[in-house]
């Protein structure tokens, strides 16, 4: 209650302070010091001039039938599994209404998942894929975001998948791609990431193991084969509307980059009074 009634005072004395013109900057409340001309001008740019993020905000799509809660907060999420090596940068900002660049999202928690090269999940049983990797975790994990809003993960490109589903479907194919989780307080929002179709022709063209991972059989009936599919094959892909990631060599090591938009109503650091 002390600090519920430091605010209601400190509110009276803005209301007497527009009706008698005097000051009250030299009696600031609860420790509080006031806001000069430049710390401001210092939140409104961080918030609304950071050229690498835009607002547009990112559509939330489905998460799949493979997300679990327990994934270890950590940068490598491979586990040593095979495939060509992916460094995913991942950058969260505010997705703010008033348009242009937008403000990082700090301490947000991104919160990652896919298949193998192979396009195997972690901790999924037999009888929807055709590994059991019942309580693995390989593929999986999270990270905070820093003041820059920004996360990074080792991991490799993830193969195309098929599994088992509910009737009619009976079973389900998937391009490649990549999930994603973003927590901001009691705040979520959940996305996938794409690869660009000739980047990953490319890829099962020449690279190991993705050519020779062509065809999969249906977990159910182990005589169908089923093929790759690209991108425009894939109905969520479709219905998600996505713009696939832009990959970049540097090395021996793929590089790609995402900014993830959230629509929130942020503080832009500041600590919430009531805490």
């Amino acid at each position: 209650m002390k600090s519920r009634r430091g605010f209601l005072a400190a509110t009276t004395a803005l209301a007497a302070t527009a009706f008698t013109g005097k000051s009250i900057a030299a009696e600031p409340r609860d420790g509080r010091t006031p806001m000069t001309q430049k710390e401001m001008e210092a939140v409104i740019g961080s918030a609304f001039r950071d050229p690498r993020y835009t607002c547009v905000r990112t559509p939330e799509v489905m998460d799949g039938p493979f997300y679990f809660q327990s994934s270890p907060r950590r940068r490598d999420i491979t586990e040593g599994r095979k495939g060509a090596k992916l460094r995913l940068i991942i950058n969260v900002a505010i997705a703010s209404p008033l348009g242009g660049a937008c403000s990082p999202l700090e301490n947000s928690v991104v919160d990652v998942w896919q298949a193998d090269a192979d396009g195997m999940y972690s901790n999924v049983g037999g009888d929807v894929q055709n590994v059991n990797t019942r309580g693995a975790t390989f593929m999986r994990g999270h990270q905070v975001a820093g003041r820059d809003g920004r996360v990074e993960f080792d991991t490799v490109v993830p193969g195309w998948e098929l599994v088992t589903a509910p009737p009619p479907l009976n079973i389900a194919v998937r391009a490649t791609h990549i999930h994603v989780k973003v927590f901001n307080d009691q705040k979520v929002i959940t996305t996938q990431l794409y690869f660009a179709d000739e980047f990953l022709d490319q890829l099962y063209k020449e690279g190991d193991p993705y050519r020779t991972h062509r065809q999969l059989t249906v977990p159910t009936l182990k005589g169908r084969m089923v093929d790759r599919i690209r991108n425009g094959d894939d109905p969520v892909f479709n219905m998600d509307k996505s713009k696939p990631l832009t990959v970049e060599r540097k090395g021996d090591v793929l590089v790609a980059e995402a900014t993830i938009g959230v629509a929130t109503i942020g503080n832009m650091g500041t600590k919430s009074l009531f805490r």
